[in-house]
């Protein structure tokens, strides 16, 4: 200790050495100092504004959803005026249905399955719709959800897009289950609520009015809604989405959130996670824009942390809290700025060097 005090005494290089590493050191304190992480209480509007995923290259990634066998992933039942088509990848019928439709027929392969509208008008008595509904689940002995994937892309449902999302739960086998129904009673009603059923490079085959259940062997889902009359408005809020579809039974809950792009990136566009490792995230509302996909997070008592490029969005700024006091600021800018100043000329710029 007394070599260093000598040494400090001696060395006018070593002192503009030492002193220039502190400046550094005390710049980078302030700026963490204006850069502390922190959680946010949920729900927060200024969040759930940032939680979009836009059309064709970004992804709404939900981490670690709490999805267990049976439970419903994603859910719809159709109202007036709303036509619903739905296209899976790498599908099978699975037994009752294949059994009812190919009685004598062998079990397809996997392949791509359409469930769509027919030609015929979709409009019954009274301007009413035909209504299709579709329930989504996680099979019986499926592995569990890693994440959930939902955007849209005209890669699948074609360019005739009104509203549409694609779920992709990853390796996950699903069970989908979907009718269409006539809104008025009798057997006639029914010619005008005509659905087809693709499968693969077979001709479509005009379906019965009867539940149609399939399974996806870890491939995606395409649903795909239009008005049945387009002079008709079947989309809701100033901002024109389509609400109509739920995640889960309403609610759904998960460890955290990405938005990601197709592009190769090494950090999320925005992530969202439980404060806590072990906590969970609540997920609700999900809107269907023709340009984006937004969801709502969080409940009361849920804190997040939330980044932007792999930075916090939110944090404690202690230099913004000591300049909004400003009798406190001043003292302490007199008090250190002239002992600094005194020491700087002492020790950096005396009158001659020793």
């Amino acid at each position: 200790m007394t070599k260093l005090t000598q040494f400090w005494g001696e060395s006018l290089l070593f002192r503009r050495i030492a002193a220039v590493s502190v400046f550094i050191l005390a710049a980078l304190l302030v700026y963490f100092g204006s850069h502390i992480r922190r959680a946010i209480s949920l729900p927060a509007d200024d969040l759930n504004a940032r939680i979009k995923a836009r059309f064709g290259d970004e992804r709404m990634v939900i981490r670690s959803p709490k999805i267990a066998p049976e439970d419903l992933i994603l859910s719809y039942v159709g109202s007036k005026n709303e036509v619903a088509d739905i296209w899976m990848e790498n599908a099978t019928l699975d037994d009752q249905s294949q059994h009812l439709l190919f009685a004598h027929s062998d079990v397809s392969s996997a392949a791509r399955i359409g469930y769509t509208t027919g030609d015929a008008q979709s409009l019954v008595a009274g301007s009413d719709t035909c209504h299709t509904t579709i329930e989504i689940r996680r099979a019986t002995n499926s592995t569990p959800v890693e994440a959930l994937r939902l955007y849209q892309t005209d890669a699948t449902a074609g360019a005739r897009r009104f509203r549409q999302v694609v779920m992709d739960a990853g390796t996950s086998t699903m069970e989908v289950e979907v009718h269409t129904d006539s809104p008025v009673a009798g057997p006639s009603s029914f010619s005008s609520c005509r659905k087809l059923l693709t499968i693969g490079d077979r001709a479509p085959i005009n379906l019965p009015p009867i539940p149609v259940h399939m399974l996806v062997h870890g491939g995606s889902i395409d649903l795909h809604f239009y008005p049945a009359n387009p002079v008709l408005p079947m989309f809701t809020g100033p901002d024109q989405t389509f609400e109509a579809v739920s995640l889960g039974s309403g609610l759904l809950r998960a460890g955290g959130l990405q938005i990601v792009t197709t592009e190769k990136s090494a950090l999320p566009l925005l992530e969202v996670q439980a404060s806590r490792a072990k906590d969970e995230l609540t997920f609700s509302r999900l809107k269907i824009g023709s340009e984006a996909l937004t969801l709502e997070i969080g409940r009361d008592t849920e804190q997040a942390l939330v980044y932007a490029n792999g930075s916090s969005v939110y944090n404690y700024d202690l230099i913004d809290v000591m300049q909004k006091n400003l009798v406190l600021a001043a003292a302490l800018s007199g008090l250190l700025g002239t002992a600094l100043w005194q020491w700087v000329r002492k020790n950096l710029f005396p009158k001659s060097d020793d």
